[in-house]
């Protein structure tokens, strides 16, 4: 228990990981050294070589893991900037006429996603009410969004996004 503490405690120093996260590498660590203590052959080195080889082994597989993502509340500044800029202040009152006028041009498949997420109103609300998996649910709704771009149904322009969109040779 003493080396994987150790170990655990070295490498939250060097990483400036929580006591928690600490805690936590250490039980990893004693997991590993249970899990591998049958392996052990005392003609080969001794107990606590083979506890440390173990610990090092823990430590580097834990190294090697992706940082995790941070957080932020949802109640801070910036991810209120980030919020005032995704929401919709008012309805497109077009997207009404033109999901209407083109709900017989789509095949049958992102017909039907199509008038799921118009009843429900909610991309979100329409994943959960259907019954295919997540993976299956956003590749039909690639799909649908496809076909909707090739029947000419696009999000309308805002001044800000033409003008980024126009080449630098046009303004």
């Amino acid at each position: 228990m003493s080396a994987a503490r150790y170990h655990a405690a070295r490498f939250a120093r060097q990483r400036q990981l929580s006591r928690a996260d600490r805690e936590d590498l250490a039980q990893d660590t004693l997991l590993a050294i249970l899990e591998a203590s049958s392996r052990f052959d005392a003609a080969r080195g001794s107990w606590t070589t083979f506890v440390a080889v173990l610990a090092r082994r823990a430590i580097i597989d834990r190294a090697r893991l992706p940082a995790p993502p941070e957080y932020l509340s949802l109640d801070g500044k910036a991810t209120a900037d980030i919020l005032s800029c995704l929401v919709v202040l008012q309805a497109d009152p077009d997207i009404a006429l033109a999901f209407g006028r083109i709900d017989e041009d789509l095949p049958p498949a992102p017909r039907a996603l199509l008038r799921r997420i118009t009843t429900h109103l909610d991309v979100m609300a329409a994943r959960d009410a259907g019954t295919a998996s997540p993976a299956t649910f956003y590749r039909e709704l690639h799909d649908l969004r496809c076909w909707l771009r090739a029947l000419g149904v696009r999000p309308v322009a805002t001044a800000s996004t033409r003008n980024a969109a126009r080449m630098p040779s046009e303004q």
